[in-house]
């Protein structure tokens, strides 16, 4: 199974998100309303996802009945949002308090329950086209993405011979907004992964498993490998990982977590927002890697993780030559 690349109407809405975002971080409220106010039709997939951003400029600017009213016209036209998130977006705060807002939430709340059941049927399993195979990269997609972007981001482990195995989190905000639970939700991340895990076990049978993840992704994947995943993970690389210093388990200097900790890489680009509280992480893990990639912002580098990926199947192929000879011997 392969992942076609992104579609001209996913393209578009993810520039047009960047846009918007951007007006709204420099106070330029009514030109985000303009782009929003009549996005085109090819955009009608993320209707619930712009009108969220809408409602929220229009909440910023002091319009809450205009922000009610967005909201209202797309939960009429099937969308829906996390309760929590509507209760605790700051520029909801006059939103909250009309009359029509109790009803919106509710409904919205019965939706995003609905919507957030998933399968093990939805993750995708890519072989590399070699004729052995280095090991498993399970692959975790970063917030607004799916495992169809984690496997286009880890490409270069299919090139250096390991098996991708991208997890969709059943976790969304929104219906196209994916992402990973976190606070007082967070061990259903960690449970989605055991899950895939299991599900895959044959594809996992005698093979080691690395771990890999973008953002919100990274953050699963560290959390997973240094409580649940300890003794059984071969290598982690967190691209730009999302995680608080509270976030970290117990215990990362315990002997089986430094274990971990000596085969896990951090990845930030240099230009990624998040540039210094990665820094921050990395001291606070001892004997793991950083590396900051230069002319990169919140993405996944090829060329780096590209590099770790070899250095592992260069491992691999060591020590699989190692294993040969002993029996040999």
């Amino acid at each position: 199974m392969t992942s076609e690349e992104p579609s001209a109407a996913l393209l578009a809405y993810r520039r047009l998100d960047d846009e918007v975002y951007r007006c709204y971080e420099q106070g330029r409220l009514e030109d985000g309303i303009r782009l929003l106010t009549a996005p085109p039709a090819e955009l009608r997939p993320w209707r619930a996802e712009l009108a969220y951003l809408l409602a929220c400029l229009q909440g910023a600017a002091g319009r809450p009945g205009e922000a009610l009213e967005t909201l209202c016209g797309a939960l009429a036209a099937g969308g829906w949002w996390d309760p929590a998130v509507l209760e605790g977006e700051e520029d909801f705060a006059e939103v909250r308090r009309l009359p029509g807002f109790p009803p919106l939430r509710e409904e919205a709340a019965r939706r995003w329950e609905e919507g957030r059941r998933t399968t093990r049927e939805h993750d995708l399993l890519v072989r590399p086209g070699t004729p052995s195979v280095r090991g498993v990269l399970l692959a975790l997609h970063g917030a607004e993405e799916s495992e169809r972007d984690a496997v286009r981001a880890w490409r270069p482990a299919l090139r250096a011979g390991f098996t991708v195995l991208a997890v969709r989190s059943s976790w969304r905000t929104s219906p196209n907004y994916r992402t990973w639970p976190r606070g007082p939700r967070a061990s259903e991340a960690l449970d989605e992964v055991d899950a895939a895990v299991a599900a895959h076990a044959g594809e996992l049978e005698g093979r080691p498993l690395f771990l890999a993840g973008f953002s919100a992704g990274g953050r699963v994947a560290l959390r997973w490998a240094l409580s649940r995943g300890r003794g059984a993970v071969a290598g982690v690389v967190a691209v730009a990982p999302a995680i608080s210093l509270d976030e970290l388990p117990d215990a990362p200097d315990a002997p089986d977590a430094l274990d971990v900790l000596a085969v896990t890489h951090l990845v930030v680009g240099a230009d990624d927002d998040l540039l210094d509280d990665v820094r921050e992480l990395a001291g606070h893990l001892p004997g793991c890697r950083l590396e900051v990639v230069e002319g990169t912002g919140h993405e996944v580098p090829a060329g780096a993780v590209g590099r770790v990926l070899g250095d592992w199947a260069g491992a691999a192929t060591a020590a699989s030559g190692a294993e040969r000879a002993a029996v040999r011997g």
